[in-house]
């Protein structure tokens, strides 16, 4: 796999937000978010392209490029503006776009001071993308990043930036100095950050589809016993700890009050059972209107109390004391007590295998023609690209798609593709489900085996798998699943036979001793919580109850998806993008903008997780 940088922009689609400023000479700039800033200007008459690359250009040999900035077009068309990247301008225009785009940049001794702009809604500036305004080379950007070791990968908007004066365009280091330098003063030294590495061979990790439990899946009724997941990642303590407990208490059952604008699905069967499958909700909440004398649950009055079994309540609602309560607190405490060993700042060093969900034969899921695999390959895609343009990580992918290759589409709604492969030797074209599945297990331990060969430690290793969800339609946002050591078998099935490459003649049956399951769960878990706090701060929508958790809960029973269970990375998610079955979310899944709000997102989480 060749590196390339990533470039950490939105939708290029006209709907996008645009940065608009009037220049002195009556043209305008105009900046949309995924473009370099541009030049809009008007052909004079009987100007042609190499005519107007010598005026706004300085050079004739900018003709070609500038005909292919305005679609390629004959001739420029009249009264129609022309569009210029500002890359393409000579020096003194390309200084008055900055200007007028950035009003609050100004030159200082030693550099130049860019206050971060975000424009668009919020969404992040990269280095890279400041690397190729103020320095003329995006490659550059571990300079910007060494001269500003306090800052993130993703600096919020307001933070000033000192561009270093060796690194400036000819035509700011020829400005004269005027004003103080960044008002944020330098907290912390930090490595000087080295160009990304070259990729070993692309290899990939699997992630099983969501498939309900098949023979080959260990399936574990549902237990009092067994912990119910993770706890909100914004939460220090459980629920029912906090001032005030949302529920009451009598008997063998618990109450709950409805609130303005709550309805019995989502304010209390998902809330308060963890069950997010629609026929599971769906006949919990008639059995809960049965119990609490509800006859119409689509209109109950507010402040009625719904009564909720205490086998159906998810421990952190039960009363303090009880058992099954107490098992899950101590169980929080001991995970709670296992910290990463690795730091990685920038995730220097940190191997991370990207799997994306089904593909080839198994779209997964499929609502009102949104396909699964076709929105997962795309988001897992565009994670890659930011890990490799904004951190020092290491990606390996576990599946390609060769209509796209390495550059998602810069459109909205995708077109259908059956054309992922999972890059075992020789690679397997998905054709069947359940075979998919197991191979990107099989994929992921021999990765993470080829990788200890060369001294890696198994702690630099994350294993990340995107997929998005079909639930009740009441049910929205993103969700993480880690492995939950209480249902992993101390032993994986024999790769053999699986389906015929390298990697299985050549891997054994991974072992998965009870401290490896501890330390996974809880390992994963910080990332998790990591990812799902970076989504918040990105404006995607997160699931509001247990967001990360530790097993599928279907049809009464609890299960690991097998690409986490038979996994020997130690940090194993499984991201739950979406539900797709939920009309706001499914739509949002199909903007391009949102699909890359949700790579910048994981990324920073990713980078987050190894930086604590």
């Amino acid at each position: 796999m060749v590196v390339t940088p990533l470039f950490l922009a939105l939708t290029l689609a006209v709907t996008q937000p645009a940065v608009r400023a009037g220049l002195p000479d009556g043209n305008r700039a105009e900046w949309v978010r995924g473009e370099a800033p541009v030049v809009l200007t008007l052909a004079r008459p009987g100007e042609g392209w190499s005519r107007l690359a010598v005026r706004l250009c300085g050079n004739a040999r900018w003709a070609d490029e500038l005909q292919a900035a305005n679609d390629g077009q004959a001739w420029p068309l009249r009264d129609v503006r022309v569009r210029v990247p500002v890359t393409l301008l000579r020096p003194e225009l390309r200084l008055q776009v900055l200007r007028a785009v950035f009003p609050r940049d100004r030159r200082v001794s030693g550099g130049y001071v860019h206050v971060i702009a975000a424009p668009w809604k919020g969404d992040a500036e990269s280095w890279w993308e400041m690397a190729e305004w103020f320095s003329g080379d995006g490659s550059l950007y571990p300079d910007l990043r060494e001269a500003n070791p306090d800052l993130g990968l993703y600096p919020p908007r307001g933070v000033e930036v000192l561009i270093p004066e060796r690194r400036l365009r000819p035509e700011l280091r020829a400005l004269r100095p005027a004003g103080p330098g960044p008002t944020r003063p330098p907290t912390r030294t930090a490595p000087r950050p080295t160009p990304l590495p070259a990729l070993p061979p692309e290899p990939s990790v699997p992630r099983p589809p969501e498939p309900e439990p098949t023979a080959s899946s260990i399936v574990v009724p549902a237990s009092p016993a067994l912990p119910v997941g993770l706890a909100p990642p914004t939460a220090g303590v459980s629920p029912a700890a906090e001032a005030g407990s949302p529920v009451t208490y009598e008997r063998d059952h618990a109450v709950y009050h409805l609130r303005p604008g709550e309805a019995l699905y989502s304010s209390v069967v998902v809330r308060f059972t963890g069950q997010l499958l629609a026929a599971d909700v769906n006949a919990t909440a008639a059995e809960l209107a049965r119990l609490s004398g509800i006859d119409d649950v689509t209109s109950i009055p507010v402040g009625y109390p719904v009564r909720i079994p205490f086998e159906l309540l998810l421990p952190e609602y039960l009363p303090a004391g009880s058992p099954r309560r107490r098992a899950w607190e101590q169980e929080r405490e001991e995970l709670a007590a296992i910290r990463r060993a690795i730091r990685a700042a920038d995730l220097d060093g940190i191997h991370v295998i990207l799997d994306a969900g089904h593909g080839g034969g198994d779209t997964g899921a499929t609502v009102a023609g949104a396909w699964e695999s076709t929105y997962a390959y795309d988001v897992a895609n565009r994670l890659r690209r930011a890990l490799q343009r904004e951190t020092r990580a290491t990606v390996w992918m576990t599946v390609r798609d060769d209509t796209q290759g390495d550059t998602p589409p810069d459109r909205d709604v995708l077109p259908h593709s059956r054309q992922q492969r999972l890059l075992v030797t020789p690679p397997y074209d998905l054709s069947d489900a359940s075979t998919g599945v197991h191979l990107r297990w099989v994929l992921a331990n021999s990765v993470l085996e080829r990788l200890q060969a060369q001294k890696v430690s198994p702690e630099r290793l994350a294993f990340v798998s995107i997929h998005a969800d079909s639930l009740h339609p009441s049910v929205r946002g993103l969700m993480v699943y880690v492995p939950s050591r209480h249902l992993r078998s101390p032993r994986a099935p024999s790769p053999a036979g699986i389906w015929p490459c390298e990697e299985t003649r050549t891997l054994k049956a991974p072992r998965f001793p009870a401290a490896f399951n501890s330390r996974a769960e809880a390992l994963s878990g910080q990332l998790g919580e990591a990812m799902v706090r970076a989504a918040g701060r990105f404006g995607v929508a997160v699931h509001p109850y247990q967001p990360v958790r530790s097993s599928v809960l279907r049809g009464g029973s609890r299960w690991v998806p097998a690409v986490l269970r038979y996994n020997r990375v130690p940090t194993s998610v499984l991201v739950e993008i979406c539900n797709l079955t939920n009309e706001d979310d499914r739509a949002l899944l199909q903007t391009a903008r949102f699909r890359e709000k949700l790579a910048l997102g994981l990324a920073a989480g990713l980078a987050e997780a190894f930086s604590r």
